[in-house]
């Protein structure tokens, strides 16, 4: 079955995560101080109480002291009712208006922000309750951002659970718990640590910061040691097994990068699919489902790319081109040169991610229209970890021919990595591919980004590998398989001029065998797919052909030059 190892629900950690910042000490001074209790009833979370003590912000009358998204990259703020939150100082009760940005439509990200009547005197202390998300079966699936409830735990993210203040960063920051009101023995982790947990932080950081408390299970057992992975609810296939996989290429990104920082990983499980992975603060949530089984190669490719992602960085609306595409690439290159990979696998998963390119209706959108359309447009979305990991090949092919093998992507990608932190992402590319290419780089990168077809050479991959030009399609179901509360498969979202729609299914048919999916994609283009239904109690069989059209493209094949000389 082609590997679907990466999530598009990454892209959340492009708008909240600094994740090139290395690991800081704890600091010195006095300390932000956010204290979150988590409230039970009948064994559930139905609030985490907040309480911020902010020292001596000096606000003035009318000026924005906190700030906490309505919305941001589709996860809805924690602070239900903005009336909800109070504030107090040193001169007694801290009376506060807020103002709100306008309706974003993409939902990428929406504001409030809460301005002091008059100005503050001493240290402030906020408090309000963080609510966890209603989740239904229409929610839509997004970044794993949002905050929810679990088990009897809960998890989130910063960035919706905190209202922070709006200046004085960076700072020392501390995070506590009071766990009271939560089962015998449960535990409290962030990205930053277990249990009461100090840092010298920016805004991004703690926004992009996970909290996860409750009856914690985590590997390893007691949660020491710089790599670290928590969850809540015992999954049924070899977590184990797969991360420990992950540490290992976690290790070698680190070295190959030489920036290693402490890490963690969060797992959440939810009652049907609700993401991928998103990344955060030297960290990553990943989502899985109750009771379903997981592919151990994409699980390790999802986890091995969300890990990387702490390497190759990059952040800022319309920069997935980069962080996105290098990092797509890297995870299928890196892990091989650790030796956790085969060849085989860096060809396979090239040519899924050359097919998926010449496949997608979208591929040749320029890098502004595909920014513009991420949230609305799902082949928009997935443009960047499709051409973008294909352009950085393009890129270390053109340096190895035009060093004799000397030079590799590698060299760029470092510098680029360690650019300042106010450089253009855009121009910084350009001038540094135009310093080891010429202006002939620098076109190639502009027709790139303009969404002109890449002109991949057949050694794109170096010399164990060639180019054969195929007719390819893309496996198309025309529906969204969705399990309904009472645990039964149904078509929905279904496109209405689908194969699908034409056979005869309907919006919310039971599908009676929905391996049949997995069995036509994993047979290969121009399978035919017979679905059984149930409708209404009435017995139907539907069948058609789940692929698009064929159109002409590149997939590459194993030369007989030996392994050793491959160079990836």
């Amino acid at each position: 079955m082609p590997r679907r190892p990466i999530s598009v629900f990454t892209l959340g950690l492009l708008a909240l995560a600094s994740l090139l910042a290395p690991a800081r000490a704890a600091p010195s001074g006095t300390p932000l101080v956010v204290t979150l209790t988590p409230r039970m009833s009948n064994g559930v979370v139905r609030r985490v109480d907040v309480r911020l003590t902010i020292p001596a912000p000096e606000a003035r009358a009318g000026e924005p002291l906190l700030t906490l998204p309505i919305v941001a990259v589709m996860a809805p703020g924690a602070l239900l009712d903005p009336a909800g939150l109070v504030a107090a100082d040193e001169a007694g009760p801290l009376p506060m208006e807020t103002e709100e940005d306008p309706i974003d439509p993409s939902q990428f990200e929406q504001n409030r922000r809460w301005l002091p009547r008059r100005a503050t005197v001493g240290e402030v202390v906020v408090r309000y309750a963080a609510t966890p998300r209603a989740v239904t079966p229409e929610t839509r699936p997004g970044p794993l951002y949002d905050m929810r409830t679990e088990g009897a735990g809960f998890h989130g993210s910063g960035r919706v659970m905190l209202a922070l203040p709006v200046d004085g960063w960076p700072r020392p920051v501390r995070i506590d718990w009071d766990l009271s009101e939560m089962p015998t023995g449960s535990r409290a982790a962030t990205s930053l640590g277990e249990g009461r947990v100090e840092a010298l932080l920016d805004q991004r950081e703690l926004g992009s910061t996970f909290f996860m408390a409750g009856p914690l299970h985590s590997l390893p057992a007691d949660g020491s040691g710089n790599f670290v992975a928590y969850w809540i609810t015992p999954p049924p296939f070899d977590l184990a097994a797969a991360l420990a996989w992950t540490e290992q290429a976690y290790l070698y990104g680190a070295r190959f990068f030489g920036r290693e920082a402490p890490f963690r990983i969060f797992m959440r499980t939810t009652e049907r699919f609700q993401g991928g992975g998103s990344g955060g603060h030297h960290s990553f949530m990943f989502g899985t489902v109750a009771g379903e089984a997981r592919d151990p190669e994409g699980l390790r490719g999802l986890l091995a790319h969300e890990a990387l992602h702490s390497f190759v960085g990059g952040s800022g609306t319309g920069s997935q081109w980069y962080s996105e595409g290098a990092n797509t690439y890297y995870t299928a290159i890196l892990p091989h040169r650790a030796g956790l990979a085969s060849l085989d696998s860096v060809e396979e998963e090239f040519n899924d991610l050359a097919r998926a390119y010449y496949t997608n209706p979208r591929s040749h959108l320029p890098n502004d229209e595909v920014t513009r359309l991420f949230f609305s447009d799902s082949d928009a979305q997935v443009v960047p970890y499709q051409r973008g990991p294909l352009y950085f090949a393009l890129v270390d092919a053109r340096l190895r021919a035009a060093s004799g093998g000397q030079r590799r992507l590698d060299d760029l990608i470092r510098r680029f990595i360690a650019r300042p932190a106010d450089a253009d992402l855009v121009g910084h590319w350009r001038s540094l591919v135009g310093e080891a290419l010429g202006e002939a780089g620098m076109a190639e990168f502009d027709a790139m980004m303009a969404g002109r077809p890449l002109d991949l050479p057949s050694d794109l991959l170096g010399p164990c590998f060639r180019s054969e030009r195929r007719l390819l399609s893309r496996f198309m179901s025309g529906f969204r398989p969705h399990r309904d509360a009472g645990g039964v498969m149904r078509a929905t979202r279904l496109a209405a001029d689908s194969a699908a729609a034409a056979a005869g299914l309907r919006e919310g048919d039971a599908i009676l065998n929905p391996d049949a999916l997995e069995v036509a994609e994993e047979a290969g283009q121009g399978t035919m797919l017979r679905l059984d239904i149930d409708r209404g109690g009435e017995r139907l069989t539907i069948g058609y052909s789940p692929w698009s059209s064929p159109v002409p493209g590149l997939q590459w094949v194993r030369t007989d030059v030996p392994e050793s000389a491959c160079n990836l």
